[in-house]
């Protein structure tokens, strides 16, 4: 099987937590930022979002009694209902069960659906976005019918932009996601942008926003091997926002389009 480098590009958007399904639109966004970067240069594409909030929504009955509770006591009145929400997406992402399951094959499918259709793929994923995007792709890389690295026309993912990212966290490396699958020998690279703003809470993992300086997320995937077959870069950039406003900031951000721009046009 392979994809026809001729076809319009394909950006598929996998959006992070969420208080609800409702007006998901971060694929406009990605399209608002990529038109904005092209300027003249002739590029067709098109871009997609998976949805997988209601997925979530739908698991979290089982946390609802905790959430209740939670929600009427000193700690629900500080964070609110829509952080708590996206805790409880946390939670199922880290409980890594049937739901988490569900997620991560639909994403899966709907890869495999734009390559059978010929279309070059490349995936800009935020947040816990990230996490599912990293172990579907791992698991694509694994499967010997995919990613041939002597030919991309093989390859149903181009490249990955992540942004916000927490694959950085202990919560998550706990998980099994110490490591990135390698590729067999060849002479094509995969392409991984992590772009990151210092003062994420999501990315540090501090809930005050702590700044952080010379911190390595995505690089520290990176074995030296060149067989391993990834090209991985860490980009700190500054939205000029702080707190969780510097999380959702990377939507309006020139350095994603510029460098989703690059990423297909190279």
């Amino acid at each position: 099987m392979s994809g026809d480098p001729t076809l319009p590009r394909k950006v598929l958007v996998v959006h992070g937590v969420q208080s609800s399904d409702t007006n998901l639109n971060q694929d406009v966004l990605i399209n608002e930022l990529i038109s904005s970067r092209i300027t003249n240069i002739p590029l067709a594409y098109s871009c997609e979002l998976y949805r997988y909030e209601n997925i979530n929504v739908d698991a979290q009955q089982k946390y609802e009694q905790l959430l209740d509770l939670i929600l009427a006591g000193p700690v629900g009145a500080v964070l609110g209902d829509a952080v708590l929400e996206m805790v409880g997406d946390v939670v199922i992402s880290l409980d890594n069960g049937a739901t988490a399951e569900i997620i991560r094959q639909g994403l899966r499918q709907k890869i495999v659906d734009i390559f059978t259709a010929g279309n070059p793929c490349y995936i800009v994923a935020h947040s816990l976005g990230t996490i599912y995007t990293f172990d579907v792709l791992n698991s694509l890389i694994a499967d010997s019918g995919y990613f041939d690295r002597s030919s991309r026309k093989t390859w149903p993912v181009q490249g990955l932009i992540t942004l916000g990212s927490p694959i950085g966290l202990d919560m998550f490396k706990k998980t099994g996601r110490g490591s990135i699958k390698d590729f067999s020998a060849g002479d094509k690279w995969f392409r991984w942008l992590n772009i990151w703003d210092p003062n994420d809470p999501v990315v540090s993992g501090n809930i005050f926003g702590q700044h952080l300086s010379g911190y390595k997320i995505a690089e520290v995937f990176l074995s030296g091997d060149p067989n391993q077959g990834w090209v991985i870069r860490d980009i700190p950039t500054d939205t000029g926002k702080s707190w969780l406003m510097a999380h959702t900031a990377y939507w309006h951000s020139p350095i994603v389009g510029d460098k989703l721009v690059d990423m297909m046009t190279s």
